[in-house]
């Protein structure tokens, strides 16, 4: 399904010429449609008890028994250890328990190998009884469309929609709590007027949408607000570039795409102190680290960048932010992830 809809997607799909099959998870559960026996690498995404402890369950069975000849490699993108205020009380205990007792036990002796997205989340995964052993930092990348001429390659209606909305602050990711969208938010009052904040993304809490909505009225701030829905491809990255500046205050990021994407457009970025978002942004080399709820802080610091945008010093650290950006690409990292599969670990 999509963020917001179950069972919405076919079963059955071709996407950029990779075939995708799709399964419930109640029959994938009972069926594990996999031919064992002929696959070289099995490579598990996120960290949900389900189906990923019995993936590791069948390939400790398999190892002890001497009849594992596929290597197995876990991607959690932070599933592992998440920030669990985001969940019901019930669900993150029991999640907790399970996650850091069995599920150490069996990443640890199962797996081949655990890819981190950033040495925080190695860290962490350290902490709750991971062997470093197994773990290998292989961050996340930049699609090809941020090395483009954007203004060769974006579309008219996104021209058209950018020159519409004037000078705008961005934030891009789902319209999810975690997000802190409305720290942005109570900040507005407070910043000039001409800015607008632009979130991108797909909706994934109604009723947290619902709620930046009626905030944003509360404030008097409702036409500077924008919901400017899912984007992708060169036309995210035109949006991109021409922001005066990317905010980022999410609670929690285990590496983090998009202000990832931000510094290849070579912004300023106002982000969270917090997770692994101090390690893409150090505070006032190439932007800003604030405390994650401070909104006055944020208010503070969004004015002085919009201010001193032309200042020699913001110049420099676009431009450096534009050069780090566009260092790691996806291509680069399918070539580490590529080396990371065929090793032994």
């Amino acid at each position: 399904g999509t963020l917001t809809e179950k069972s919405t997607l076919p079963d059955h799909e071709i996407i950029r010429g990779i075939k995708v099959q799709r399964y419930p998870l109640f029959r994938f559960f009972f069926m594990l449609p996999i031919d064992f026996k002929n696959t070289d690498v099995i490579a598990l995404h996120n960290f949900n008890l389900i189906p990923h402890l019995i993936f590791l369950t069948r390939a400790l069975i398999a190892k002890l028994a001497g009849s594992k000849h596929y290597r197995l490699f876990l991607t959690p993108h932070g599933g592992f250890n998440p920030e669990w205020s985001v969940f019901p009380w019930w669900q993150s205990t029991i999640k907790i328990i399970l996650h850091y007792t069995i599920g150490v036990f069996l990443i640890n002796r199962a797996t081949d190998g655990v890819r981190a997205v950033s040495e925080w989340e190695k860290e962490e995964m350290i902490k709750k009884g991971l062997s470093p052993d197994i773990i290998r930092v292989i961050d996340n990348g930049i699609e090809d469309q941020a090395y483009e001429d954007l203004e060769m390659t974006a579309s008219a209606d996104i021209k058209k929609r950018v020159a519409e909305l004037g000078e705008y602050i961005i934030q891009v990711g789902r319209v999810y709590q975690i997000k802190n969208y409305e720290t942005v938010i109570k900040a507005l009052p407070s910043i000039p007027a001409h800015l607008k904040f632009v979130i991108v993304g797909p909706v994934g809490d109604n009723a947290y949408l619902r709620e930046l909505k009626d905030l944003a009225s509360s404030l008097g701030v409702s036409d500077r607000v924008i919901f400017f829905g899912v984007v992708r491809g060169s036309d995210k990255y035109y949006l991109i570039k021409h922001a005066r500046m990317m905010v980022h205050m999410a609670l929690w990021e285990s590496f983090c795409n998009v202000v990832h994407e931000g510094l290849s457009q070579g912004l300023i970025c106002i982000v969270a102190n917090n997770t692994a978002l101090p390690l893409l942004i150090k505070d006032g080399v190439n932007g800003y680290c604030l405390p994650t709820k401070d909104t006055a802080a944020v208010a503070e610091k969004i004015s002085f960048v919009e201010k001193h945008m032309d200042d020699a010093e913001l110049v420099a650290m676009r431009a450096r932010n534009r050069k780090f950006g566009l260092q790691n690409s996806w291509r680069d990292v399918a070539g580490r992830m590529a080396v990371f599969y065929n090793q032994q670990i």
